[in-house]
């Protein structure tokens, strides 16, 4: 199946392939009449040569439904004409279910990826939410090694090594924030980090890793910053009794709203495939 088909939920069928996909077609959606003269990346399709689309491009390139099914298992109703064109999500595809996420779902897509379901699946992650993702995502048919689509990279994923690469990442997180798994290293960002840390070990080994696709990954799947820090502490505040220190931020419970600031490693998300 292609990952069109996956976000359809069935099989296409017809003696034509599809433009965009791929996958085999009728002729109920012409070319000519849907795919825009401004298209501009006719380089990236699968068949340039064909004149028809199918159901499944045509759906998830489109405006989307009226309801649509979130990975955290609300539903999201259309509130204006452009507020669910699936390209502005990020999506969970599989045969039978096909779930959409923001960033503020980053928790459970992490989960997800380190725990996929079983294949085939497609995993797509929209950074800008301007690009059309879901045609020319790859389809996973192995659960501990597989490729999936950020933005409009794709990235091929070892369960293992992405974990090593998360738990690398969340002192750096801690003590710098997310933007500097990605961003500029001054010397003053050393500074910090030997104050935050104790040991520049962790900051330079992330240094030596972070431009690897793997690493990519991990950076944007990484926890919040508040996050990190309740998991990998200030050096001071590892000298004193658990709970006692405070880091210029007010302490959270175990408990809240299942967004990523609100739980640390322990916590677990359970979704249902089935």
């Amino acid at each position: 199946m292609t990952p069109s088909e996956l976000f359809l939920g069935k099989k296409s069928e017809g003696t034509h392939k599809c433009y965009y996909c791929g996958a085999d077609c009728g002729e109920q959606y012409k070319v000519s009449e849907y795919v825009k003269d401004t298209f501009t990346n006719r380089d990236i399709v699968k068949y340039p040569q064909s004149g028809y689309v199918c159901e499944g491009c045509m759906a998830s390139l489109g405006e989307g439904e009226d309801d649509m099914l979130m990975i955290d298992g609300t539903i999201k109703h259309r509130e204006n004409k452009r507020g669910m064109c699936p390209r502005m999500y990020s999506w969970v595809l599989t045969k039978d279910k096909r779930l959409a996420a923001t960033k503020a779902h980053i928790k459970q897509l992490r989960e997800i990826i380190i725990n996929p379901p079983e294949p085939p699946f497609a995993i797509i992650l929209a950074d800008s939410g301007q690009k059309q993702l879901i045609f020319r995502a790859p389809i996973a048919l192995d659960r501990n090694v597989y490729a999936l689509l950020l933005e409009d990279e794709k990235i091929d994923v070892d369960v293992e090594l992405l974990k090593h690469r998360l738990d690398m990442a969340l002192p750096v997180c801690a003590a710098l924030g997310k933007p500097a798994l990605t961003g500029d290293i001054s010397f003053s960002s050393y500074t910090r980090f030997m104050d935050y840390a104790g040991d520049i070990t962790p900051l330079d080994n992330w240094l030596s890793v972070r431009n690897e696709p793997i690493s990519r990954l991990a950076a944007w799947l990484c926890k919040s910053r508040e996050d990190a820090q309740n998991e990998y502490p200030a050096v001071e505040c590892r000298k004193i009794p658990a709970g006692a220190c405070r880091t210029g931020r007010q302490e959270q419970g175990v408990t809240g709203n299942g967004t990523d600031g609100n739980q640390g490693r322990d916590g677990q998300v359970l979704l249902d495939f089935s």
